[in-house]
C-alpha cells in the first residue's frame, strides 16, 4: 500500500509493477523521464490548440459539407486520435503525481513548466494580451 501522504525517499513504484526503483540513480533517471513526458503532454497540448487554430479556416470553407464528412474528415480524425493520446497521458501523469513522493510531484511541475515555457511562448504574444491593454 502507498503511503497517501507526501513523503521523500528513492524507494517507490511508479505506473506498473516493473516500473520501480530502489536506489537514487534510479530516482533522478525516473525524474528526468517525468520532466520529459510532462513536457511532451504540454507540448501536445500547444500542437492541438496551434491545429485547431489553422483548421478554423478550413473548417469555415467547409460549411457546405455534411455533418457525416466533416465528422469522418481526416483532420478530425487526427484531432480525435491525438486527443486521445492526451486524455490517456494526462492519467498517466496524474497517477505518476499520486504516488505523493515530493521528488517525483516536483518532476512533474518541473516538466509543466518547462513544457509551457517551450511550446505554449506564443501564448504571451501581445496577439492574445490587446483585450486587456
Amino acid at each position: 500500500m502507498h503511503s497517501m501522504s507526501f513523503h521523500g525517499g528513492v524507494a517507490e513504484t511508479i505506473l506498473f509493477h516493473d516500473w520501480r526503483i530502489n536506489n537514487a540513480q534510479g530516482m533522478i533517471g525516473s525524474v528526468v523521464g517525468i520532466i520529459l513526458l510532462t513536457a511532451l503532454y504540454e507540448g501536445l497540448k500547444s500542437y492541438r490548440e496551434y491545429l485547431y487554430a489553422r483548421t478554423t479556416f478550413f473548417r469555415r470553407s467547409q460549411q457546405k459539407k455534411s455533418r457525416k464528412a466533416l465528422l469522418f474528415s481526416g483532420i478530425h480524425l487526427f484531432q480525435t486520435f491525438l486527443h486521445v493520446i492526451q486524455v490517456v497521458l494526462g492519467y498517466f501523469l496524474m497517477f505518476i503525481f499520486m504516488t505523493y513522493n515530493y521528488w517525483i510531484c516536483i518532476a512533474v511541475g518541473v516538466g509543466t513548466a518547462l513544457g509551457y515555457w517551450l511550446f505554449a511562448w506564443e501564448k504571451s504574444s501581445n496577439e492574445n494580451t490587446e483585450c486587456c491593454s
